[in-house]
Order: structure tokens, then C-alpha cells, then sequence
């Protein structure tokens, strides 16, 4: 494992899937946002189940979902739409299965999607068709994904398994260790002394798992952009 050194830089130019995962308020959606607002090029749109996500400066907040993500004029003119679901409507699961079909179509163009809470969006057993074809097809797409959960062992296995990088921040249970080890493929008593020792580094240090390079980095705590707002609504 590389000790808190430079990893391979994100290319924006490419579809991929980033899962992050970690405890409450151990990080992941600082780390979420900062790399949500930094992709540049493009659409973006956050699936936002508990209205927690601040997708930053510029982005529309809406509570009815469209029947397509708005699109801007001109050549270069991006959107951040921020879509807060309603878990108490009788088709809050269709719902949050439509959404992400709002990411994939029309196919041409590009969109980020940022998924606060992957185990309402992508359960264990239970992920809808356009939840799965994104997993399964990403690279056939030309949409990305941020996804974050604090229990890898309550999503779908395929989110673990696709992810290009996995961002695992502060991981107390030994359920959810052994299900990220399995799902990225490194030994558990590996995974558990990096896990350990970067705890013990302090909050908000975080492991980097980049999936094509088969390498785990230690990596500092982000710098958090000015004006960020936890649950801004």
C-alpha cells in the first residue's frame, strides 16, 4: 500500500463509478461533493433521499423529477439539478429507479450522477432496471457515478464489484470490512490493519482503492471548499 502519497489523478474525461463509503461523519460526503463540484464538462445531477447533499453553488433543487434533466442553450452551458426524493410517496422506490434512468437517457449525453444514500438507490436484491444497467453498462453509457453508503453490506454487491475506485473512510463494523475486502479483492487482515492505521491517523484520513491499478493508498483529510453547508436545503 502507497502511504499518503500522490494516487492516480481522476480522469473526468471517462465513465466511471466511485463508491464511498464510510461511518457518519467519518468524511464521504465532504469527499463527495468536492469531487462532485470539481468534474468539469458536464451535466450533473444529485439523487438526494434525506436532503442532506450540497451539491454547491448554482444548483436547482427540485421535488417533482422531470421527465428529462434540463439542458442548457448553448454549447457549454451546464446544469446541476439537485432532486430531493419524498420516502413517503407509495412509489418512492419506482421513484428512485426513475431518477437514475434520468442519468442514462438520452444516451449521448454526458451526466455525473451523485447518489447520497446508495442503499436506498442500489439495495442488496432489491436494485430496479435502470439502477442495474448502470452498474452493469457504465462504460457503454455516458454517465458516471458518486455513490456513498455507510454499510457496504446493505448495497448491491455489483456497486462494489463496478466501482473504478472505492473511497473508504472510517469502517467500524467487521461485516462491512469483510464485504469491502471480498469486493475489491484484498485479504481481510490487510484491509484491517490499513483500516486501523489509518484511523489512527486521525478523522477524515481515508483509504483510496483504484481498481485498475489493483493499489491501496492512504490519503490525508480534503480541504473542504469554501461555503460548504451539511443538509443545506
Amino acid at each position: 500500500m502507497s502511504d499518503a502519497v500522490s494516487f492516480p489523478l481522476l480522469n473526468p474525461d471517462l465513465n466511471q463509478i466511485l463508491l464511498v463509503i464510510g461511518r457518519k461523519g467519518s468524511g464521504k460526503s465532504v469527499f463527495a461533493r468536492e469531487v462532485f463540484m470539481s468534474w468539469p464538462y458536464i451535466d450533473k445531477f444529485v439523487i438526494d433521499p434525506t436532503g442532506d447533499a450540497d451539491p454547491g453553488p448554482g444548483a436547482t433543487t427540485i421535488r417533482t423529477l422531470p421527465a428529462q434533466l434540463p439542458e442548457g442553450i448553448r454549447k457549454g452551458d451546464f446544469k446541476t439539478t439537485r432532486w430531493i426524493a419524498d420516502p413517503s410517496s407509495k412509489t418512492y422506490r419506482e421513484d428512485l429507479d426513475r431518477a437514475v434512468g434520468l442519468a442514462l437517457y438520452p444516451k449521448h449525453r454526458r451526466v455525473l450522477l451523485w447518489v447520497d444514500e446508495a442503499g436506498e438507490v442500489f439495495p442488496a436484491g432489491r436494485t430496479g432496471p435502470s439502477a442495474r444497467t448502470l452498474l452493469q453498462q457504465s462504460r457503454h453509457w455516458y454517465a458516471s457515478l458518486i455513490a456513498c453508503t455507510p454499510r457496504p453490506v446493505t448495497i448491491d454487491p455489483l456497486l462494489l464489484s463496478q466501482a473504478d475506485r472505492v473511497v473508504i473512510y472510517d469502517l467500524p463494523h467487521p461485516r462491512d470490512r469483510e464485504r469491502v475486502a471480498a469486493g475489491i479483492g484484498v485479504p481481510p487482515g490487510d484491509l484491517n490493519r490499513a483500516l486501523d492505521e489509518t484511523r489512527a491517523r486521525g478523522p477524515h484520513w481515508y483509504l483510496l482503492y483504484d481498481a485498475r491499478a489493483h493499489e491501496l493508498y492512504r490519503c490525508p483529510p480534503l480541504p473542504i471548499s469554501a461555503g460548504y453547508k451539511h443538509a443545506e436545503q
